[in-house]
């Protein structure tokens, strides 16, 4: 029974959505077979109850039918039928939190029937509810247009044009005004998505008539519509990146319109300006940095970065990465320590685990790293890749050169017999370690060759290129304080 559709989707139910769905199969409007809430019964009981009975289809078929042979073809139709209305179920719960859709088929009922009893009220509390709404995507104003397309046509203006009747009420100007609100914002929507995902494949661009509504968008009359404004400035972050002026003013929207959004919309929203931040700072530009920082705050304080509650974990990490890189090691610690929770249980240790050990880096407690690593092993690429690198940094640091070697070329050989990593990939993590060897052997070399070993490091892509130009730069300080100290020695000497 368990490998059942119905019973993997009940699984991912919440005691209060099993609430809800065991209440909408028992209702004789959506479901008039009694055998199929038998079934749903079985299941449910069985999830709720811990360390309960293994169940199989024989054991339900028994409650449904007694006395009769199991015939696996009609269970199985049960078991689609019963699927059939948990879609329902489904799509009625969107439908019930979507207050204007219900409005707008109130509104289209009302029409259809020519219920005029009921046209004042229902079209009053349409637009009550339009007036109340908070939240401003692009959605809201398809959805108001559509409500004044239905009032429209209850106005029977066409009918009453002869005698000017109505003419007062005409709202063609509120109908097509919405129309346009909402399809200039959602085409600037997803032709922003599309230009974020250009920068990492190749899309072909064929949005028609893009530049015509970027010339319409930049109409002042548009610049209070916060899907249109915040969507415009995204775009130019994008095709005007090196002006910055456009990610300031991106922020400033953010900061005022944001809570208009949806979380999943507002997230994206959210995400366009981290990314640009991101891209700025790639050439560890400070200020960006401590901007992608203040976004990260930002985005917590208004928990734009959580959906259902939850915390991606590559965004945990890079909130920690962002965090160790302007040395906010206290609030990186609290941060671990108080999002901990909210990331998924299946990734929490490990990514725990982990980002505890960049913060340990961090704060230079090699040993603590290298305990902390230990204790997991990671089966995820990135984490099992990055946590090898950062063991490789703490033994340098440690000055056990030895088992460093060791595990360079243990590390060698399992990038060069991964078939999951790209070449590029590979090569980064290649060239730390050829870079990692010449580091250890380059302690006691002349001047000249560090230097040559520093321009090698700034031209080739490599994991840890910071920390590898920083050890360079320690046995560069090393040398010029040994050619002080010489010099001083030869003066003393001249002078005796």
């Amino acid at each position: 029974m368990k490998d059942t559709k119905f019973y993997q989707f009940m699984k991912t139910l919440s005691p209060v959505e099993m609430n809800r769905l065991s209440k909408f199969l028992e209702s004789p409007y959506f479901n008039k077979n009694e055998k199929l809430l038998k079934i749903y019964y079985a299941v449910e009981s069985n999830i709720r109850v811990e360390k309960s009975i293994e169940l199989n289809k024989q054991n339900v078929w028994n409650q449904i039918y007694l006395n009769s042979n199991y015939d696996d073809d009609k269970f199985r139709k049960h078991c689609a039928q019963l699927m059939d209305l948990v879609e329902d179920w489904l799509a009625q719960e969107i439908f019930e939190k979507n207050k204007l859709r219900k409005a707008n088929y109130l509104l289209e009922s009302v029409y259809q029937r020519q219920l005029d009893n009921l046209y004042s009220s229902s079209t009053s509390r349409a637009m009550q509810l339009v007036n109340n709404e908070i939240e401003r995507p692009a959605n809201f104003y398809l959805n108001v247009y559509e409500i004044e397309s239905l009032l429209y046509k209850l106005e029977k203006i066409e009918a009453k044009r002869i005698d000017k009747k109505n003419i007062g009420k005409i709202n063609l100007e509120n109908l097509v005004t919405n129309l346009d609100y909402f399809y200039i914002a959602e085409k600037l929507k997803y032709y922003c998505t599309l230009l974020s995902w250009t920068k990492i494949s190749n899309i072909n661009d064929k949005s028609l008539f893009i530049e015509d509504i970027i010339k319409i968008a930049e109409q002042s009359e548009f610049a209070f519509i916060p899907s249109i404004a915040i969507y415009l400035k995204i775009y130019y972050t994008y095709k005007e990146s090196e002006n910055e002026n456009h990610y300031f003013e991106l922020k400033s929207l953010i900061d005022k319109y944001i809570y208009l959004f949806p979380k999943e919309e507002a997230k994206g929203i959210m995400e366009a300006a981290i990314n640009y931040t991101i891209r700025k700072s790639h050439g560890y530009d400070n200020r960006f940095l401590h901007e992608l920082f203040e976004l990260y705050k930002s985005a917590l304080t208004n928990e734009t970065l959580l959906i259902n509650n939850e915390l991606s974990q590559w965004t945990f990490k890079n909130i920690v990465s962002n965090a160790l890189l302007i040395k906010e090691f206290e609030w990186a610690e609290e941060f671990i320590t108080l999002y901990e929770p909210y990331l998924n249980p299946k990734v929490r240790v490990n990514a725990v685990i982990f980002n505890r050990a960049n913060l340990y880096f961090n704060n230079k407690e090699y040993k603590n790293v290298l305990y902390m690593l230990n204790k997991v092993q990671y089966e995820e690429l990135f984490y099992n890749l990055n946590s090898k690198a950062m063991v490789i940094s703490s033994y340098y640091e440690l000055g056990e050169f030895n088992v460093l070697n060791s595990i360079l070329e243990s590390f060698k050989i399992f990038l060069n017999r991964n078939k999951d990593l790209s070449k590029e990939q590979k090569i980064r993590y290649l060239n730390l370690i050829n870079f990692t060897h010449k580091l250890v052997s380059s302690v006691n070399k002349p001047k000249s060759e560090l230097l040559k070993l520093k321009r090698d490091i700034q031209n080739t892509l490599s994991i840890g290129k910071l920390w590898l130009i920083e050890k360079i730069d320690e046995l560069l300080a090393l040398v010029r304080t040994n050619e002080s100290k010489s010099k001083k020695n030869k003066k003393i000497k001249k002078n005796k």
